[in-house]
């Protein structure tokens, strides 16, 4: 198959696909007679193989060395540990994104309005002075 139905059929553009050709994540593939790059249902597997990784916000290093460790069972360690310190990044947003909840709760309008201050603005402008 080619690379536009590769990419009508993993929701992956295909320039994206190119690109990760060039940075060695997906592997090159044959070419025809014409010199057209000719895709294969194992393409597809590794496209949704990588997709579901960048989901989890795994980086494009990273996806680099889980591919290779697919292949190296030996090496299932090393996977397990790119595995938890994903876990530990995203664990890490998770409490930065309550921190930044439990702020914009304290500044939300309640109801009450003043006619000389808003209390949404004069929090943001607070936190501002904070980190200044």
């Amino acid at each position: 198959m080619k690379v536009n139905e590769l990419s009508k059929r993993t929701g992956i553009h295909l320039e994206t696909i190119r690109y990760y050709e060039k940075q060695g994540i997906l592997p090159e593939p044959k070419r025809q007679a014409n010199g057209y790059r000719s895709y294969d249902e194992e393409s597809i597997t590794q496209l949704i193989f990588i997709k579901n990784c960048r989901t989890l916000g795994f980086s494009l290093e990273d996806i680099k060395q889980l591919n290779a460790l697919k292949f190296h069972t030996a090496n299932h360690y090393y996977a397990d540990k790119l595995v938890l310190k994903q876990l530990a990044l995203v664990e890490e947003k998770i409490s930065q994104l309550q921190d930044i909840k439990a702020f914009l709760q304290s500044i939300a309008i309640k109801g009450k309005h003043s006619k000389s201050e808003c209390k949404a603005i004069a929090g943001l402008q607070a936190k501002i002075k904070e980190t200044v």
